[in-house]
């Protein structure tokens, strides 16, 4: 008769720990693993304190915290054997594998607590040697003493100057509380109760040139960041540990990141248009839109859709002599930095102009120049928005330039480029049925023009020059002999 073979998944303890020490992402970890010890034992701080002993090249640690304490030494040294009560082990899921991140840390550790105490070599720990447990003095703290470790002192200064930016308790190096800026318990900061956690929405107070960052903290510690950050314009957000789990061993990424970053997102957009649906509601129209950039980073713009000013940084008006490069000043500025009326904008008019100076010639520049027309210089505002219904595109119509008592004609040639001039007692531009009639300045007709300009007998400037070329090198410095 035969016998089915039948095999079994295997673990070698001891290898598997030591293959553990591999997984770890830094060194650093120990101090992060440590500071979610006391906050889960209900800490109210942790205490680090840090010395070295040069003779005998021994760097200590010592982290000390008031919690409740380890309540089985047997337990601590149990891998995948977290301690915790079962209500924190639903909503945080701790690993059980925390404390190793200490022993792979130093030379020794002691570890106190609850009137307990074991000291040992942690290659002993880790071989799997039994290590006795003696009883000590209770002093309602919790110390963990690591002797010899690899890290320095501001190594370990840096990292905890980090890891505390948003952890729930204080944090203290060598009697020195660190900054918690991102803290829920911050003086300034005020959280909102979302679905994914807690929520600090930033420039919704004052308005704010970038608002698209944001920073996430897991269980109090910082797991992520928007790769654009803004270290003093960002948003805060405490995730809902029963919402979110992050990767084992040390918890340095969400599980699948991508999405739980798009989910995160999400809500804090919905989160920012609830803040300024009800912004909107109670702030005159010229406050509203100074809001602008908000909407437009997070995709809220038919939000302005219905309000009767527009913010000033998608109209321009052109200040002076339109030039093909800015190397001579831009000649296109934003409107005094304030919201435009709708009526201001009916009066004056708007236009669209999408020329290359270079290329195309400043015809149509100079003509909306003459008749101080706004520009919409950038297409950010909503499809839906009522200025689309203002704006005369001046590319949709047939530009002609004619001079007016011709006189001369001149072929300039210069070093890097030649230009035909007429020379004329004044000239006319004609955008399909309207007509101006310039004197004092002259205008280029662009390269795809035969490269000509036609001066009338008033301008002696020459700026005309400057709208045929940049004069500039292939690093873009400036060359006037050009």
């Amino acid at each position: 008769m035969t016998h089915k073979q039948e095999v079994a998944m295997k673990v070698n303890p001891q290898k598997w720990v030591e293959s553990l020490k591999y997984s770890f992402t830094n060194k650093t970890t120990v101090l992060s693993e440590l500071m979610q010890n006391a906050r889960r034992a209900g800490a109210s701080s942790v205490r680090f304190n840090y010395t070295t002993d040069s003779p005998t090249d021994s760097n200590t640690l010592v982290v000390s915290d008031d919690g409740c304490g380890i309540e089985s030494m047997e337990k601590l040294l149990s891998v995948a054997e977290s301690g915790w009560k079962t209500e924190l082990v639903n909503q945080e899921h701790p690993f059980g594998i925390g404390f190793l991140s200490a022993l792979f840390a130093c030379r020794h550790i002691l570890v106190t607590s609850n009137g307990k105490e074991i000291s040992a070599n942690t290659q002993d720990i880790l071989a799997f040697k039994k290590i006795p447990v003696t009883p000590c003095e209770w002093k309602g703290t919790t110390d963990i003493v690591l002797v010899g470790m690899e890290l320095d002192g501001e190594t370990i200064l840096n990292t905890l100057r980090i890891l505390a930016r948003g952890f729930p308790i204080p944090v203290c190096f060598n009697g020195e509380c660190l900054e918690r800026p991102a803290a829920e318990d911050s003086d300034y900061l005020v959280f909102i109760d979302t679905e994914i956690g807690k929520v600090y929405l930033h420039g919704l107070v004052k308005p704010s040139l970038r608002n698209s960052s944001y920073e996430v903290y897991h269980q109090g510690l910082p797991i992520y960041r928007t790769p654009s950050f803004y270290s003093d314009r960002h948003h805060v957000i405490h995730l809902n540990s029963s919402c979110f789990d992050a990767r084992l061993p040390d918890r340095d990424k969400l599980i699948d990141e991508e999405g739980a970053i798009e989910r995160i997102t999400a809500v804090l957009r919905q989160a920012i248009e609830k803040r300024l649906r009800s912004m909107k509601m109670t702030l005159a129209a010229e406050e509203f839109a100074m809001f602008y950039q908000m909407m437009r980073d997070w995709q809220l713009l038919h939000l302005l859709n219905d309000v009767p000013v527009v913010p000033w940084q998608v109209l321009k008006e052109i200040v002076s002599y339109p030039v093909c490069s800015c190397q001579y000043g831009d000649f296109l500025e934003y409107p005094r930095y304030k919201p435009v009326t709708r009526d201001e904008i009916e009066a004056r008019g708007i236009v669209m102009i999408d020329d290359v100076i270079e290329q195309d010639g400043a015809g149509r520049y100079l003509f909306a120049w003459k008749k101080g027309y706004l520009v919409y210089d950038k297409r950010y505002l909503d499809s839906g928005h009522w200025l689309h219904d203002l704006i005369d595109d001046l590319q949709t119509q047939e530009l002609r330039i004619e001079p007016v008592n011709e006189t001369d004609r001149y072929v300039f040639e210069g070093d890097w480029t030649s230009i035909n001039i007429r020379f004329c007692d004044c000239y006319r531009i004609h955008l399909d049925d309207e007509t101006i009639e310039i004197h004092d300045d002259a205008v280029y007709l662009g390269s795809d023009n035969d490269c000509e300009a036609i001066i009338p007998k008033q301008d002696a400037s020459g700026f005309v020059l400057k709208q045929v070329g940049r004069y500039e090198n292939e690093y873009d410095d400036f060359q006037k002999a050009s």
